[in-house]
């Protein structure tokens, strides 16, 4: 299960709750449906229930891959920083012994 399908589920699950106590607290008399803070708990639950619906929304705030696939890809971007650093140093070396026979000639 990846980050984004967890977020997913427990935004879900909060909105259904919201809305659960709301439904309780009305049929129970503790709650109106008064204009000013009676809609605060299954409008709040609403949002949160369809933001989990959402498909893409999610993925922009969690990853949305499994932990197999971040590892592969974490150990590929290791890999390849490793590879540049490799290159960089090599030029670095590379013009280290230019600039070395150019002071040595010049003298």
């Amino acid at each position: 299960m990846t980050p984004a399908d967890r977020a997913r589920k427990i935004l879900m699950g909060t909105g259904m709750c919201l809305v659960f106590v709301f439904a309780v607290g009305l049929n129970s008399g503790r709650y109106s449906t008064s204009p000013e803070i009676g809609w605060v708990f299954p409008i709040l639950g609403a949002l949160l229930i369809g933001s989990s619906l959402q498909k893409g929304s999610l993925g922009q705030q969690f990853p949305d891959e499994s932990d197999d696939e971040m590892t592969q890809r974490v150990h590929e971007d290791v890999h390849q920083t490793e590879k540049e650093k490799n290159v960089g140093q090599a030029w670095a070396s590379l013009e280290q012994h230019v600039l070395k026979s150019e002071i040595d000639e010049s003298e």
